[in-house]
């Protein structure tokens, strides 16, 4: 054998070997899939938070129907309640005023002096 493993190589390799070239080779690639494998996992992290995006959005929109329809349910409940309370209010005022006009009459005439001597100052 010579001193030259390359050349008489069992595989018929007449090119010398050089083993800075061949590790600086080994690094490119391993950098190439590294930075494949980055870009891969970015576009796999990107895609999982624009799917949670649209989740959260889905919810947030979904929570703030949920609230207008409960806040247009409320709302119509507590009209509702201020009507049945007008008509009894106005149904016993009628009612006192039929049975004592004069006592209505002059419980509106002093109401109405105390409001006027009030927006007078």
């Amino acid at each position: 054998m010579t001193e030259n493993p390359t050349a008489d190589s069992p595989f018929g390799s007449a090119v010398p070997h050089d083993p800075f070239q061949a590790a600086k080779a080994s690094a490119m690639k391993a950098a190439e899939e590294l930075r494949a494998a980055a870009a891969q996992k970015v576009t796999e992290f990107r895609s999982a938070a624009e799917t949670r995006a649209q989740q959260f959005r889905t919810t947030a929109e979904q929570r703030a129907t949920d609230i207008r329809d409960r806040a247009e349910e409320i709302a119509d409940q507590t009209l509702n309640q201020a009507r049945v309370r007008y008509d009894d209010l106005r149904a016993e005022a009628e009612k006192f005023a039929r049975e004592k006009p004069l006592q209505a009459l002059l419980t509106a005439f002093g109401i109405g002096f105390v409001v006027g001597a009030i927006l007078r100052r």
